[in-house]
């Protein structure tokens, strides 16, 4: 039952049985008390174990959207105050993925057709609520608001790269036309002195140019379901050591492994790309006499974690949130020359495999990111280690 309180009461959903792990708090906005009542308990019944609260105006609707997450919001059409399409159309604006489904006493067309358009991902006719179609309801909106979410999330993702890739490219292309240009004046002045000097910077633009188109390629690519396997981490690493190992005995850097080496669920190819590029990343913005970089695993809740961790140049703790976002570089090209898209790539990557991965670093420091992802069985491996000079 509904608890008195005057403004906001919660409703006590402890029955027993199976409640679907995704909602957890709902909240019904219902200026009658005894409709209210007889809502809330349908969704009690629906969804067991889920918090239902209920408000009655859309001033205590407001507050409470501010003061916590909703999984659900059922709100009423016919209210004194301010009814239902204008609320949801403020609800939205401040909380752009907000799941609303829209009641009303009489189911009208034209209404469904202005609740969706005012920001509500549903409707249901009053007359027509029971537990199954309450049920299908609330889920066909949390569903909508999410793939409304993910759409607006890659459309930006999306503007963003596009953005700064367009500008990425107008670099060596203006140097390609500049220096075709030098070659021939050069040429048509018989002065070929130089030609050979133009040439090759004229190269090194057509490379920097072709790194960006395969960036480009990989990041569109990764938008695809990778195939998930068990992947050897031990194999893994052991590999991508001897890929680089001219670098690390170039760098005389230093390469170390220690902690368990589990069988991993994901994505073998992808996998060896992302500890790759962080690893070279450790090395490359790395200023230190001997460049280090220790990678380390410990499981946690079926997963496994697995560090990489450097002794470089670190990251400012106010940009540890933007390192993960299409091409921005925290250093100059001149300084350090890189797509801007490795760890966009990484991330992606990763998040493709069912895992996660973050960073935390200090600006001098050095940094650490950290790879999550589930295991394949469980393992209490001895570990595994080795050093490279």
């Amino acid at each position: 039952m509904i608890s008195q309180a005057p403004a906001t009461y919660l409703i006590d959903a402890s029955k027993p049985g199976p409640a679907p792990p995704q909602i957890r708090s709902l909240l019904v906005i219902d200026d009658d008390r005894d409709e209210l009542e007889i809502i809330a308990a349908t969704l009690e019944t629906a969804f067991p174990g889920a918090d239902v609260h209920g408000v009655t105006d859309a001033s205590q609707a407001t507050a409470l959207c501010e003061a916590q997450p909703f999984d659900c919001l059922l709100l009423d059409y016919n209210m004194p105050q301010v009814d239902g399409l204008t609320l949801a159309a403020e609800l939205r604006a401040g909380h752009p993925h907000l799941p609303i489904v829209l009641m009303t006493s009489v189911g009208d067309e034209m209404l469904a057709a202005r609740a969706l358009h005012s920001g509500a991902s549903d409707y249901i006719p009053k007359s027509r609520i029971n537990t199954d179609s309450i049920r299908r309801s609330v889920d066909r909106s949390i569903h909508t608001a999410e793939q409304a979410r993910l759409i607006d999330e890659q459309r930006d993702e999306l503007e963003t790269f596009a953005y700064t890739l367009a500008h990425d490219f107008k670099q060596p292309i203006r140097q390609i036309t500049t220096f075709t240009e030098m070659i021939s004046d050069a040429i048509e002045e018989g002065e070929t002195a130089g030609v050979v000097q133009h040439l090759a910077f004229l190269n090194t633009a057509a490379r920097r140019l072709s790194k960006l188109v395969d960036v480009m390629s990989q990041y569109t690519l990764l938008n695809q379901p990778p195939e998930i396997d068990e992947v050897d981490l031990a194999q893994v690493v052991e590999r991508i050591r001897a890929s680089i190992e001219p670098y690390l005995t170039e760098r005389r850097a230093v390469l170390t492994f220690k902690g368990g080496a589990p069988m991993l669920r994901g994505n073998e190819t992808l996998l060896a790309q992302v500890l790759q590029n962080l690893i070279l990343n450790g090395l490359q913005y790395n200023q230190s006499k001997t460049p280090s970089v220790a990678l380390s695993t410990w499981e946690t809740g079926g997963d496994c974690v697995i560090e990489v961790a450097d002794n470089g140049l670190g990251i400012d703790p106010d940009y540890i949130g933007e390192i993960f976002k299409p091409l921005v570089r925290l250093h100059t090209a001149a300084e350090y020359p890189g797509s801007g898209l490795g760890l966009t790539l990484a991330r992606k990557a990763i998040l493709s495999q069912g895992g996660v991965i973050w960073c935390e670093s200090r600006l001098g420091e050095g940094s650490a990111f950290y790879v999550q992802l589930p295991l394949a069985v469980p393992t209490s491996g001895a570990g595994h280690a080795f050093e490279t000079p």
